[in-house]
């Protein structure tokens, strides 16, 4: 263990008394696999970091508790170091970026643009402060190999889901596909990690992520745009859809599955826009009752997810939107999809 104390002194020390002391905070957060080398042994402060086969060059910045976001000096990395963090602290740090450690196991280290890890210390939560903050390793010790998701880290885990290459690309890149803040990425990715569902920065048994991630969304309030039922006049709604020149509305659920299989005939169905002015306006929907009822649900995710045609969304929404209904007719339709889709079939 090492102190605040110890981290002032050691600015005049040798730098590889420094280096180890890195190197014990980073083992102690999880990553065994950063080696610490030294560098300028008389500043005591500079060190180079070794992952895979870069080396990285760190400029190690004893501070206090509530520390200010470090201004990066050209080729070197800051990496804040203290003797305890607080939870406000670490989740301020982590969403700008910065790279910290403290003694308790709390990391969050960043190389190239890309976070290689956020750790959280193994303490209980205390009361009065938000789940969110008893971390993901509180999480993993009460369940260990368990994820719960919920509304934003279900975003998360769904960008993840359609592009798995995100997971090797940088946590900004995944908040914007996801729709979802820094800070919720880097405590989805901890969560993933500590499920054993995220490693060396690719998705390791996609399936079950894909299980996880379906039993949530089953389970979330989904509330459509519209405050009332919406109709359309026709069973033609869904081709002005497809037909449309820009991608402002796109196709969900069963409405999608018959795109996709000529097996599948549906009336009514689901459709996924920013906001519902330009639903309504293209389907013409009105809260007349007809046979072609349309749901109307806010698109969550950003631009860059594949889908499996032009205008609809994700395979990964459409198997989901499936589930979710829960009819026999649906849950088979699902079935269907999953082995016929080839994104569904690569993901497991």
């Amino acid at each position: 263990m090492f102190s605040y104390i110890e981290h002032v002194s050691l600015l005049n020390t040798r730098g590889e008394a420094l280096a180890r002391l890195v190197q014990r905070g980073l083992v102690r957060a999880g990553m065994k696999d950063v080696t610490v080398l030294s560098m300028q042994p008389s500043s005591g402060r500079r060190l180079v970091l070794r992952y895979g086969s870069a080396l990285h060059r760190v400029q190690v910045l004893p501070v206090g508790r509530h520390p200010r976001t470090p201004v990066e000096e050209p080729g070197w990395l800051p990496l804040l170091v203290s003797s305890g963090f607080d939870n406000a602290t670490i989740h301020r740090l982590a969403d700008a970026g910065a790279s910290f450690l403290d003694e308790r196991g709390n990391a969050h280290l960043s190389l190239g643009g890309r976070t290689l890890l956020f750790a959280r210390a193994n303490e209980p939560a205390r009361k009065g402060i938000h789940t969110r903050l008893a971390g993901p390793r509180a999480q993993a010790k009460r369940a260990p190999g368990a994820l719960a998701l919920n509304r934003t880290s279900h975003r998360v885990a769904f960008a993840l889901l359609c592009k798995p290459e995100l997971a090797d690309d940088t946590v900004r890149a995944l908040a914007a596909a996801a729709g979802a803040s820094v800070g919720t990425v880097h405590n989805t990715l901890a969560q993933l990690t500590d499920a054993g569902l995220l490693l060396d920065g690719r998705l390791h048994d996609p399936g079950r992520l894909l299980d996880t991630w379906a039993e949530s969304y089953r389970r979330l309030a989904v509330r459509p745009l519209a405050p009332r039922a919406l109709y359309a006049a026709d069973d033609h709604w869904s081709h002005k859809v497809r037909a449309e020149v820009q991608a402002v509305v796109l196709l969900g659920g069963i409405s999608a599955a018959a795109v996709l299989d000529d097996q599948v005939r549906a009336t009514d169905g689901i459709v996924y826009a920013a906001t519902l002015g330009p639903a309504v306006t293209l389907l013409r929907l009105t809260t007349d009752p007809t046979p072609f009822r349309v749901e109307v649900r806010e698109r969550f995710w950003g631009d860059g997810l594949p889908t499996p045609q032009p205008r609809l969304v994700p395979s990964v929404l459409i198997y989901g939107d499936l589930l979710r209904e829960g009819d026999a007719r649906s849950l088979d339709i699902a079935a269907n999809l999953r082995r016929s889709d080839a994104h569904l079939r690569a993901l497991g």
